[in-house]
């Protein structure tokens, strides 16, 4: 229906916006925490590289081109090194001015922020005086920078380290296209779920919506003939004659009870429907209920001259702890049909016994019996095999109260084939015996 369809869709958006908002949240401050983890990482990067220059620079007497490359192209440090304020010969050998240029700018910023002059030899001979900070240069972008005196043996060094943070930017980029990546598959996925959920959820309700718009056309279709019939022998009965009156009088009577008939069984199921609808527990004897059963529709059967054969186990059956007045309801449900569909000269078979812990009521006939197709049909309220709706005694309520009545002992109403020809109706109990 459109009204179920359109109710879909909004719970599959406010669902899918809900926990995306929650995803989209999870990610960012995943991201933020990864960031800030990247960013330490490389700080102690950098401190580590740093300290390595620096002992190399205390231990060696020579410092040689190699290394000074070698320790660039490594670390991405760009380095710029002084002997007592003048800088070392091979830097201007293939300087093209950047590692200069830094330098001062790199110094320039420390004695803004520290005060510390790096032209000035260190307070302590036995360790570098460091300042390391965070630098926007228009070359190279933000960059981790230091800014050291360094002791050495027979003097000092003054050092400038700066390295780009391009490395570590690319790498949040590609942190943050993976976190949005993985975030819109994520909320796909989510939507998809949501709409499978969604659809999942509503469909009972959409079933039951349509059970109830069936039940009620249904019932409006029954209520209509008694109706029509009452209706026209009230007015029959006007201009009738009085020996003819007490006729119609009988049909309206007739009418009125099938009418009452099938109000009760609709406010039962009503009932069922609602969760009201109670049981009284209390230790019954099946098998007497099922010869009272038999006894109370031999007139009926007797008139289709047909017979009622009820066999019961050798040894007694325990007695069960059920609704002494529902299982009797249900079992005159039962066999009112089997009296109803079993041709005349036919034969009904009511068995109990014992099974899987509990106690199986039968009810079997040699009717024309029910098509495997329409076997789970026949439960439907208001459904009749007879298409015709000929038979006036039924209305197609009987066994799904008969149905509602073994759910509420939490026991089960089944059907299947008799040998030979007919339908088996098998009401199993749960009575907890062995």
């Amino acid at each position: 229906m459109a009204v179920f369809e359109q109710l879909r869709r909004r719970l599959t958006l406010v669902c899918t916006a809900v926990t995306s908002i929650i995803l989209i949240g999870m990610a960012a401050g995943s991201f933020a925490v990864s960031s800030v983890q990247l960013r330490a990482r490389d700080d102690k990067l950098f401190l580590s590289d740093l300290n390595a220059v620096f002992y190399h620079l205390a231990s060696q007497n020579v410092i040689s081109h190699t290394w000074y490359t070698q320790t660039e192209s490594n670390t991405g440090m760009l380095l710029y090194i002084e002997d007592g304020g003048k800088p070392l010969l091979y830097n201007n050998a293939w300087d093209d001015g950047l590692h200069a240029s830094l330098s001062a700018r790199t110094k320039a910023e420390s004695m803004r922020l520290f005060g510390f002059d790096a032209s000035k030899p260190p307070q302590m001979r036995v360790q570098p005086q460091t300042v390391i900070f965070m630098m926007n240069d228009p070359v190279l972008g933000q960059c981790r920078a230091a800014v050291s005196s360094v002791p050495i043996p027979g003097g000092w060094l003054s050092l400038s380290a700066v390295k780009p943070r391009t490395a570590e930017r690319i790498s949040l980029l590609r942190l943050g296209a993976t976190f949005a990546v993985l975030t819109v598959v994520a909320i796909l996925l989510l939507w998809l779920f949501a709409r499978y959920f969604t659809a999942r959820a509503i469909r009972p309700i959409a079933v039951n919506r349509q059970r109830q718009a069936d039940f009620v056309s249904a019932a409006s279709h029954e209520l209509r003939s008694p109706l029509a019939v009452i209706q026209a022998s009230v007015s029959a009965v006007r201009e009738a004659p009085p020996e003819r009156a007490a006729h119609f009088f009988d049909s309206v009577t007739n009418e009125c009870a099938r009418m009452s008939r099938l109000v009760d069984d609709m406010l039962t199921l009503a009932s069922a429907d609602s969760g009201s609808w109670s049981i009284i527990r209390e230790e019954t004897d099946l098998e007497t209920l099922l010869l009272n059963a038999a006894e109370w529709h031999e007139p009926a059967a007797a008139q289709k001259q047909i017979r009622i054969h009820v066999s019961l186990p050798d040894d007694p059956l325990p007695k069960c702890c059920c609704d002494r007045q529902r299982i009797g309801q249900a079992l005159a449900i039962l066999l009112d049909n089997a009296v109803s569909y079993t041709p005349p000269g036919g034969e009904i078979r009511l068995f109990a016994a014992r099974r899987r812990g509990g106690i199986e009521l039968i009810v079997s006939d040699n009717g024309p019996g029910i098509p495997d197709a329409l076997r789970e049909r026949v439960f439907e309220r208001f459904y009749r095999a007879d298409v015709s709706r000929s038979k006036k005694e039924h209305y197609g309520l009987g066994l799904s109260i008969a149905r509602e009545i073994a759910s509420l002992h939490r026991g089960k109403l089944t059907l299947r084939d008799t040998p030979g020809g007919g339908a088996t109706f098998i009401l199993y109990l749960p009575c907890g015996i062995q």
